[in-house]
């Protein structure tokens, strides 16, 4: 596989100061609880120079999980639960990156964290790897293929994403329509600026979206049915059908952006991370049986 992906990026540059209202609103992602029934064992590691939180419960496949939080927020931490139950349901080792954030770091910082975790994951790690994500995170796990497959690196061998956040311009007619208020676009837009600080919208390293899709692993979307991400989730289905790549896309009715993890006790989110363990262990199958 090639190596240093990250160091192909462009120029890390510096940031702006996060304001005092960021920073209170990060503080308020507290850590959640490992549910101990699940038989999980957690540990903090750094993977190429970057902390990561882990969560084994197996070692038969690896997910590279990136979190959400408009590349602004969010911590591994608040990933605790959600994270062990992907891991116990799977029989797979979860990877979650405290990658660099925005607007301290902007564009690509988290970008060049994410790359060379999956570099060290790649090389490191046994049985298949699945990169994943949720929101903004789904964005960045996107633009990990995107990077890889620019530099034909190894590909992952799925992608996995929930609430996906593919498309910086912000242009949907689902922004205007969504009943959910959790991601609106102010919000979206405000995150975008923090993030990009100059970067165009229109880079697919950012907008995922926008990206030739040929040759994505499988990939599996998860988006609620009154999100204002409707419209990023079906608009990649529809790319990746062209571009002839097996994808499922499950919309989830009656449900807001991320409500696996903001309603986790819900039969709902329940079913959500099942589905998402069932997609994992259909890529350990696959490697398996084209192993064979």
């Amino acid at each position: 596989m090639s190596t240093n992906l990250h160091e192909s990026l462009p120029a890390e540059r510096v940031g702006t100061p996060a304001s005092p209202e960021l920073l209170e609103r990060r503080a308020k992602f507290a850590a959640t609880e490992i549910d101990t029934a699940l038989g999980v064992t957690a540990g903090d590691t750094d993977f190429a120079g970057v902390p990561c939180r882990t969560i084994r419960a197996g070692d038969q496949a690896t997910v590279l999980y990136l979190h959400g939080g408009g590349y602004r927020m969010g911590s591994p931490e608040a990933y605790n639960a959600y994270a062990a139950a992907l891991a116990a349901g799977a029989e797979a080792t979860v990877v979650v990156p405290r990658y660099r954030l925005a607007p301290e770091n902007p564009f690509p910082a988290g970008l060049r964290d994410a790359l060379a975790v999956y570099e060290e994951v790649a090389s490191t790690m046994p049985g298949p790897i699945v990169v994943a994500g949720d929101s903004a995170g789904a964005g960045l796990a996107a633009a990990v293929v995107v990077a890889v497959g620019a530099e034909s690196g190894r590909s992952p061998d799925g992608l996995m994403l929930l609430s996906p956040w593919l498309d910086l311009h912000c242009l949907s007619p689902f922004y205007e329509s969504a009943t959910d208020d959790f991601f609106p676009l102010t919000t979206a837009e405000s995150a975008r600026d923090d993030y990009l600080q100059g970067t165009p919208a229109g880079d697919p390293l950012v907008s995922p979206l926008l990206a030739d899709h040929t040759g994505f692993p499988p990939t599996l979307i998860q988006v609620g049915g009154n999100e204002a991400l409707v419209g990023d989730a079906l608009d990649l289905t529809r790319s990746l059908a062209i571009a002839n790549v097996t994808c499922t896309l499950e919309v989830f009715a009656d449900q807001g952006h991320t409500w696996p993890l903001i309603y986790p006790d819900r039969g709902v989110s329940i079913a959500a991370i099942e589905s998402c363990a069932r997609f994992v262990r259909s890529i350990e199958a696959d490697k398996a049986a084209d192993e064979a």
